[in-house]
């Protein structure tokens, strides 16, 4: 019984060590928003797993136009309070909200835009912390100036504001940016995100198309879908013909089709728009390569639902992206955004067919590594041991 009552006391309730917990976690967007991505899918994946072994957990995030202002998904209370572009600002009163409803054991911020700053307004909760990936200089290319100088300078008060707090993070690149910007080595853990490799997997029913080139994914500035289509453009003006599709919808979707057509590539190239989750999959199975030119990403999930599929990868040597792609063993890893480097790589898996099926079967067998069961068996080890138990 002293064990016990000295738990409760060291961790504010015994139950949060012991057995079940309740955890509100913080993000800027539920699965349901219609911008929702991969942080989203990341988020329930991994939350709607902590449901299943008992314990409760609140997400608080964003309404949209039409949204319900509280949700249930798959066991998730979600309260959708904030306002899009303040919500960094309201969540502290939101968050005393929500707790005035329920018992909360811990606060979770889930950081993939601006930093919420809990542990800072609530110093004597207990909180973590999740960094998906860090915005740094790329966030110029993302919006206007000052707003850019904003997010910046928010992102370099991370260090201090979380200092002490249990981080978590995705990956290798982001963690050593983490370090670089003066996060404590000792208090990071890498998780990697996963893959449904039961739903992700080849279909020998579906055959490759092999001058098929898929792109997946927000169009946003920072994706850097051009230098893709000028990659098509050079296959063009070489003879070889090849075809994009483009999956996927943002801001950037218009400048991404004036692109295209001042290249004269508008016969090659597909917008989709907005896929569901079957439709994506098929692309995957059928695209000869999936093409990732991102600038930055936290991991680059995309690599690995494209691998799962059966599928070679062409990949920008980028943070996040070098951390997914196991450069010439799933693809290949072209120069950091160097067209000409992009080129010679769609080239040398295009037109060699031994090397396409080894990189098919090998991502096919490094997806296999990464199980959303496990990432959330490990999310979970960290909330109780780290978090938790401060």
């Amino acid at each position: 019984m002293f064990h016990v009552a000295w738990a409760a006391r060291f961790c504010g309730t015994a139950q949060c060590i012991f057995s079940s917990m309740n955890i509100l976690v913080l993000n800027w967007r539920d699965m349901k928003h219609p911008q929702a991505g991969g942080a989203e899918v990341h988020f329930q994946e991994i939350f709607k797993r902590f449901v299943q072994n008992g314990h409760r957990v609140f997400l608080l995030a964003t309404r949209w136009p039409g949204s319900a202002a509280r949700d249930e998904q798959d066991g998730i209370t979600v309260y959708r309070w904030g306002n899009t572009f303040l919500f960094n600002w309201q969540a502290p009163f939101l968050i005393r909200k929500v707790c005035r409803r329920h018992p909360v054991d811990c606060i979770i911020d889930d950081v993939n835009k601006l930093p919420f700053f809990s542990p800072q307004w609530f110093p004597k909760r207990k909180c973590g912390v999740i960094f998906h990936h860090l915005f740094g200089s790329t966030v110029f290319e993302l919006t206007a100036y000052p707003f850019a100088r904003y997010v910046l300078f928010m992102e370099r008060l991370s260090a201090l504001a979380y200092k002490k707090t249990p981080c978590c993070t995705v990956s290798q690149s982001t963690a050593t940016e983490l370090i670089e910007r003066g996060f404590s080595r000792d208090k990071i853990r890498i998780i990697q995100n996963s893959v449904d490799t039961d739903r992700y997997a080849p279909d020998a029913a579906v055959a490759k198309e092999p001058d098929l080139l898929v792109y997946a994914g927000r169009l946003k500035k920072y994706k850097n879908v051009e230098i893709v289509l000028d990659a098509v453009q050079r296959f063009s003006r070489n003879g070889k013909r090849v075809r994009l599709a483009i999956a996927g919808t943002g801001d950037h979707e218009q400048n991404l089709a004036a692109h295209a057509r001042e290249l004269g590539v508008t016969q090659q190239v597909r917008f989709l728009g907005f896929v569901d989750e079957a439709t994506k999959i098929d692309l995957y199975r059928r695209a000869a390569v999936f093409v990732n030119p991102s600038i930055k990403e936290g991991w680059g999930i995309t690599n690995i639902e494209a691998g799962a599929c059966g599928t070679a990868v062409v990949a920008n040597n980028a943070p996040g992206l070098r951390d997914s792609v196991q450069n010439n063993e799933t693809g290949l890893l072209y120069k950091e955004n160097d067209c000409d480097d992009l080129v010679r790589c769609l080239v040398a898996v295009l037109d060699d067919q031994a090397l396409r099926t080894r990189f098919e079967a090998a991502g096919r067998t490094h997806a296999l590594g990464f199980s959303w069961d496990e990432s959330a068996r490990r999310m979970e080890a960290w909330v109780k041991e780290a978090v938790c138990a401060r």
